[in-house]
């Protein structure tokens, strides 16, 4: 699948129900993040920019912050449904390098 078709699914998806990884949970614990913050980022916040890392599994960032992203790496299932992997905040200037 191409970029500009997984970003289409992906802002779908984003919109409808998504699947947390364990990983993904357990990254939200760990780095004292809010399930439903992150939830509303995610729905609310326009996409920064998406980065294919292997064969349906996608690097999305967002924003986040005042001068932070939220990076996310989601998963494109067979029903095209999302899985969310992992998450992570980063400060916006690596993004602009």
């Amino acid at each position: 699948m191409d970029v500009s078709e997984a970003l289409s699914l992906v802002k779908r998806g984003l919109n409808k129900e998504v699947i947390e990884s364990k990983h993904f949970l357990d990254q939200c614990q760990a780095r004292n993040l809010d399930l439903n913050f992150i939830k509303k980022v995610i729905i609310n916040n326009e996409i920064l920019g998406i980065l294919e890392q292997d064969k349906d599994l996608y690097k999305i960032w967002l924003f986040y912050e005042q001068r932070k992203d939220l990076n996310i790496i989601l998963r494109i299932l067979p029903d095209k449904k999302l899985r969310l992997v992992t998450v992570f905040p980063c400060y916006s200037e690596r993004r602009k390098r």
